[in-house]
């Protein structure tokens, strides 16, 4: 993008809406350092203003580049330091509102992935931003053509190309753009066997994705935003190919015998998340997540964590419902590796599951450890911008 020329008027001294406005149409761009100062002083109904008049400039001069360029970037920089998911909402409200939607919405994506930013030293922070505001342009395109059919030509063509900007992103080693990632493609091909891109992404950095995220499961600062993240993002993972399922398990496997308390609390949550899910939404991760569970409870048995062991046990009768469950726990009480104790376990679960009753209060370990019981923390539902910003800055 160009730079700031020199001698030119500045938003060092805007101090209003109007000021603002005369800046945008004169061509000049925010800097981070004073959009870091407005996005602070500027009243919210005085940024949403700015943001609204930012928009449909953008949609006036959508077929002048240079501009394009110029508005995108102070737009991406304003709504970066306004970190405010709001804020993204109504700059996508007023730009759908806008009769040249269509064409701005291409222009959006043309500039954010091929431009060279002004502000070099804030261009991550820049880049990372406009990744997520192209997500939540494909999210709202599906959403404005679900409420409007037809009223928004070209669609498909418009999610072709967000989906092939989005996978040109992948190569970043940008936490906030691959936890990005995961969730609009997650998102947008759940259900879909042939999950083109999603497992893509897996294959290409979903070992480093789980990683850190069952990293901050066990970082008290940071739990209750991972667990939030991953009990939403999860059944997407399940749905995978194969080659996602082995690199769950092994990334399952490290982090339940490192921490084998606290990560059966996470199973149990993640089993109860699935269980509470629509049934046209759990068909295809309720059975991969039950295959999980028999495979982990194998190598618990192996290494002889009972504790855990009993914890998978109480996971998987979350999951009864699943047309397979009654063959999948046969298969694991017929496995002739298993200990006596969690083969006990497994039948007692097929005991539990027949008559409908705990396996909570079948299930019960004779050395059962007194005291407090360890818990996972929990946070307010956060949006998915806020956990990706949060857990990001988190892992950096």
């Amino acid at each position: 993008m160009v730079k700031r020329a020199s001698g030119a008027p500045s938003w060092r001294h805007c101090k209003s809406v109007a000021e603002a406005a005369h800046l945008v149409d004169v061509g000049i761009i925010l800097g981070w350092k004073e959009g870091r100062h407005l996005t602070a002083t500027f009243k919210e109904d005085d940024q949403v203003a700015v943001i609204r008049y930012m928009v449909n400039r953008l949609c006036e001069r959508s077929e002048i580049r240079l501009s394009q360029e110029i508005i995108v970037e102070s737009l991406l920089v304003w709504l970066a330091n306004a970190s405010s998911e709001s804020m993204i909402a109504v700059m996508l409200e007023e730009l759908f509102s806008n009769p040249r939607c269509e064409v701005t919405c291409k222009s959006i994506m043309e500039v954010v992935f091929s431009a060279e930013y002004a502000d070099k030293d804030h261009s991550l922070e820049i880049y990372n931003l406009s990744v997520v505001l192209v997500c939540e342009l494909g999210f709202a395109i599906q959403a404005y053509d679900r409420q409007f059919p037809g009223q928004l030509k070209g669609v498909r063509q418009l999610l072709d190309r967000v989906a092939t900007y989005l996978l040109s992103a992948s190569n970043s080693s940008s936490d906030a753009v691959r936890l990005s990632l995961i969730h609009y493609f997650g998102e947008t091909e759940q259900g879909v066997i042939d999950k083109v891109y999603f497992n893509r992404l897996m294959s290409r950095f979903g070992h480093t994705v789980l990683d850190h995220l069952f990293a901050m499961l066990f970082r008290k600062k940071v739990e209750a935003v991972a667990l939030q993240f991953l009990l939403e993002n999860m059944p997407f993972i399940l749905e995978a190919d194969h080659h996602t399922q082995v690199i769950v398990h092994e990334s399952v496997k490290f982090y339940a015998l490192k921490n084998p308390d606290r990560f059966g609390l996470f199973l149990t949550a993640l089993a109860e998340r699935i269980e509470g899910m629509p049934e046209d939404r759990v068909k295809l991760c309720r059975r991969a997540l039950l295959l999980q569970f028999a495979a982990l409870f194998r190598v618990v048995s192996e290494v002889n964590v009972r504790d855990l062991g009993r914890d998978i046990v109480i996971a998987m009768g979350h999951l009864k419902g699943d047309p397979t469950f009654v063959q999948v726990v046969r298969e694991l009480e017929g496995d002739p590796h298993l200990r006596p104790q969690f083969r006990e376990m497994v039948q007692k679960l097929l005991h539990a599951a027949s008559a409908n009753l705990d396996p909570a209060d079948l299930v019960v370990l004779k050395n059962v450890r007194r005291g407090r019981k360890p818990t996972l923390a929990r946070t307010g539902e956060m949006g998915t911008i806020s956990q990706v910003s949060f857990l990001s800055q988190a892992a950096g």
